[in-house]
């Protein structure tokens, strides 16, 4: 239900409400001024709709979930009662049920079932916190993530150790305009598929074959005999003729033969069209993380690229190549980062409320009394929780705009009440941001006003972070982590080169390794490229970069910084 000026005063909402469920008791209702309270109805319109149209499913997958959880346990689930099912109340401890959101916190159970747009695209925002948690305490704040899976890759950007928020989000076709970590999506995973265009040109992704059937290699016959970029890797030695630690056996040869087929409609031999693919791969990530970092004012040059997901560190080092990036780290058992991440969140509310005035006219009493309003309502929702006062943590934002614009840059608001030094400091922030967005600013520009449009507050209720284990010390040998050698094609001009295989898990702090090598480990591969060396770290992680790059592992980094 969107009525035209509820961001202002839902009042009229409300009572609407009330109506149908008296008049329809088992109608799906979502209030706009309760999903999104700010102006531009289109957007709140379609935010709202998309909510009302998910609820009944949520509701229902979120009963299901706690009721397998109780039946698995033995305990109730706090937060079940809002979902459909049944507390029971026969456990003297209710175990606690969140449910990830996209913004980069969770919400009880009880909650989401309320609010499910605010679980939107929450999957990938959960990879980034991960690899956030991991990076920052490996020494790197400036971070670009690259979550690579079986039909796409998303990536995004880590400032400060925390994921970069966006309000500008999509569902399909659809704007959603509740805050979400600011992640880009391209069809560029492991089983993304290899394909010849009707002007002669080869194309990979955006479509998959999925795990089922799958690449070619599986044995299951792939997607119409086209091969895939994890056929390409297999074909060129970069990934081990298994997966899964020997588990799931791949077959070469059927790779081979689905590339053999687009290598002659191309021309080509076959190394060189598996290379192809997997350069145009590469060059499709690099797209989408200039996406998520030049064209936000971002200077790629300056940022390491954690990446992590079953295929994300595949290409690592051609992104560093195309994008001249400082470096690359991977964390251990990268395939559980997405995982690892659900367990570093917060709980988190988020408020907004249109309050459009120009700076100059800025009344000081209304604009903190309509941030004491978030603030409350956020403090409401935290006690609702189960979080003591003394817990209870705020972020305060505002969106500002020069006046005429059509959209608005974000910046931080102090957390106190504002005076007109702490306002006019605020309109400082939003002409640095405005400058790093877009090049330029107005500031000292009197025909160029600056206007506020949205306030933002978000209530987080801390959550305990679980502890990373350091790893044993090494000696800086690398070879007792050594298996075997196997023909490796990096570069198809220059053919296959006898390339030293190395199991991860037994690479220990210190030890280095030079490329050409492969590293791999059960859920994942590693390509190091001629060139490149690798430094592994005291938390496992594998620091990939180029000598005379510039770099410095990140631990050394803290310590010069200090």
């Amino acid at each position: 239900m969107n009525f035209l000026h509820a961001y202002a005063n839902p009042a009229h909402e409300t009572r609407m409400r009330e109506i149908l469920a008296e008049e329809h008791p088992q109608a799906v209702v979502s209030l706009s001024s309760e999903v999104l309270r700010e102006y531009r109805e289109y957007e709140r319109s379609m935010t709202t709709l998309v909510d009302a149209a998910v609820k009944p499913k949520v509701s229902a997958y979120v009963a299901n979930i706690s009721e397998r959880l109780r039946s698995y346990t033995g305990t109730d689930v706090k937060g079940a009662e809002g979902s459909g099912g049944s507390t029971g109340g026969d456990a003297p401890r209710a175990m606690p049920f969140y449910i990830m959101k996209s913004n980069g916190g969770v919400l009880s159970a009880e909650e989401v079932v309320h609010q499910p747009i605010t679980t939107v695209l929450s999957g990938p925002a959960a990879g980034a916190l991960g690899a956030a948690m991991v990076s920052g305490l490996a020494g790197f704040d400036k971070v670009l993530t690259c979550d690579g899976g079986g039909t796409s890759t998303d990536v995004s950007v880590v400032l400060g150790g925390e994921p970069t928020l966006t309000t500008e989000g999509s569902v399909g076709a659809y704007p959603s305009k509740i805050p979400m970590i600011d992640v880009v999506t391209v069809g560029a995973g492991g089983g993304s598929i290899a394909w010849i265009s009707p002007d002669g040109s080869l194309k990979v992704g955006p479509h998959s074959a999925g795990a089922d059937p799958g690449p070619l290699c599986y044995g299951r016959g792939g997607a119409d005999g086209a091969p895939t970029i994890t056929d390409a890797h297999l074909l060129l030695g970069r990934i081990p003729p298994h997966l899964l630690g020997g588990e799931i056996p791949l077959d070469v040869d059927a790779a081979r033969t689905g590339l053999q087929e687009i290598a002659g409609r191309l021309g080509l031999d076959v190394e060189h069209a598996a290379t192809g693919i997997l350069e145009i791969s590469a060059w499709n990530q690099a797209n989408a993380l200039r996406q998520i970092s030049v064209k936000r004012g971002l200077d790629v040059r300056d940022f390491m690229l954690a990446t992590f997901g079953g295929s994300g560190s595949l290409l690592a080092c051609r992104l560093v190549d195309i994008l001249d990036l400082a470096g690359v780290i991977v964390p251990l058992n990268p395939g559980n980062v997405s995982a690892f991440g659900l367990l570093t969140v917060d709980v988190k509310n988020d408020y907004v409320q249109t309050m459009v005035a120009k700076h100059v006219h800025l009344d000081l009493g209304q604009l903190n009394r309509a941030f004491d309003d978030l603030t409350a309502r956020a403090t409401h929702a935290l006690d609702l929780e189960g979080f003591d006062r003394a817990d209870h943590q705020f972020q305060r934002t505002a969106d500002l705009r020069y006046v005429g614009q059509a959209f608005e840059v974000r910046v931080p608001v102090p957390v106190e009440e504002l005076g007109e030094a702490a306002a006019d400091q605020v309109a400082e922030a939003f002409h640095d941001a405005h400058k790093a967005l877009y090049g330029y600013d107005f500031r000292g520009d009197d025909r160029q006003e600056v206007e506020w449009v949205n306030l933002r507050v978000t209530g987080v209720g801390p959550i305990t972070r679980p502890s990373i284990p350091q790893i044993g010390t090494g000696e800086g040998d690398a070879e007792r982590a050594r298996t075997s050698t196997r023909p490796v094609c990096f570069d198809a001009a220059d053919g296959y080169v006898d390339t030293p295989v190395y199991w991860r898990p037994d690479l220990r702090d210190g030890d280095q390794v030079q490329g050409p090598a492969v590293i791999e480990e059960f859920g994942s591969t590693v390509p190091v490229h001629p060139g490149f060396q690798v430094r592994v770290d005291a938390w496992g992680n594998l620091v990939i970069t180029k000598p005379g790059g510039g770099v410095v592992a990140g631990a050394q980094q803290q310590e010069e910084q200090a």
